[in-house]
């Protein structure tokens, strides 16, 4: 575990690296660390490090993390490897609240604690339909619930650009078509201290029932012969991975495939699978990935660069299609 943190936390200060050095004005490697922490109003170059770029690099830290934990619970829970908070559509259901948030509700009413509530509704609320059409005999059924969740995801999609289309064409209604494409634009401390506090919570839960979450990869009948209570640790999954989707969709928008892709990234690099470290390095290692996106997704098409979540997707879709074609029938 020390060894992979170790490497992880290498690829970190290194992309932060890279991100400085192209924003801040240094003459030499060695002004750059200091460079980076210390506040300089007379300097706006800085000021742009300082306010813009590195709050959009920790929440991307951050909701990488996030969404890697999130999609790693729904495969548990599912027990298929193509399970994904953008693929089950408890994204969609979240983005679609959120959307009720930013068009309908009063400026009185517009805060981001109730943003968070309105997301996590979404997404649980979404995973808890899933879960019931999708389950047959008392047993869930995995590609039933893919399919469920695509149909979802068309649902509320629909439903959003209605909202959207009757609306009216103002400054917010544009702001509302970029957020639904997964931006760190709006990235702010306030949202980087939230999301740290969220993040840091989910994650100590997940170590904390994690040994329950393996006997359940087992099948429902060795977690019930080994007597784990499956209904009940299904709840806490569908909780879990809703209030990471939720926060996730709530801070920058829907951004896809991060739980798909990371577990088996993880998986495939590290042999941690049977311990707690799995969900350390899982997190550790999605959020520099969401960096890395996020960063390259900046410095395309300059000056404003592209949303993240496009960028994703372009990476996310050919993997899924792998996935799907590796995967046998009797898995998915």
């Amino acid at each position: 575990m020390k060894q992979a943190i170790l490497y992880i936390a290498a690829l970190l200060v290194v992309v932060f690296l890279l991100a400085a050095g192209t924003t801040l004005d240094v003459k030499t490697i060695h002004a750059l660390p200091k460079a980076m922490f210390q506040f300089d109003s007379s300097s706006m170059n800085n000021v742009i490090w300082i306010e813009l770029r590195m709050p959009r690099l920790l929440l991307a830290l951050l909701t990488g993390s996030a969404l890697g934990l999130s999609g790693y619970l729904m495969q548990v829970l599912v027990r298929n490897p193509l399970a994904d908070p953008y693929v089950l559509g408890s994204s969609a259901g979240a983005s679609l609240f959120a959307a009720v948030f930013y068009i309908w509700l009063a400026p009185g009413f517009a805060s981001l604690s109730v943003l968070l509530v309105l997301t996590f509704a979404g997404a649980f609320g979404t995973n808890i339909v899933s879960l019931f059409l999708s389950t047959v005999n008392g047993r869930i059924v995995p590609y039933r619930m893919i399919l469920v969740g695509i149909a979802i995801s068309s649902l509320a999609i629909a439903l959003l650009s209605l909202m959207l289309y009757t609306s009216g064409a103002d400054q917010s209604w544009k702001n509302i078509i970029f957020w639904t494409f997964g931006s760190f634009q709006t990235a702010s401390w306030e949202k980087v201290a939230v999301m740290a506090g969220i993040v840091s919570a989910l994650i100590l839960l997940s170590m904390l029932f994690f040994n329950a979450f393996q006997i359940m990869e087992l099948g429902e009948e060795n977690a019930n012969r080994i007597g784990v209570p499956v209904q009940r640790y299904r709840i806490v999954l569908l909780l879990l991975s809703s209030m990471l989707t939720g926060a996730a969709v709530s801070m920058v928008g829907p951004i896809g495939f991060i739980g798909l892709i990371m577990p088996h990234m993880v998986r495939i690099l590290f042999n941690y699978r049977q311990t707690r470290a799995f969900i350390l390095v899982l997190c550790y290692l999605s959020g520099v990935f969401l960096m890395i996106c996020e960063m390259l997704s900046s410095q395309l098409f300059p000056p404003q660069g592209i949303p993240a979540g496009i960028l994703m997707s372009l990476i996310g879709v050919p993997f899924f299609l792998y996935l799907l074609l590796k995967t046998s029938d009797k898995n998915i």
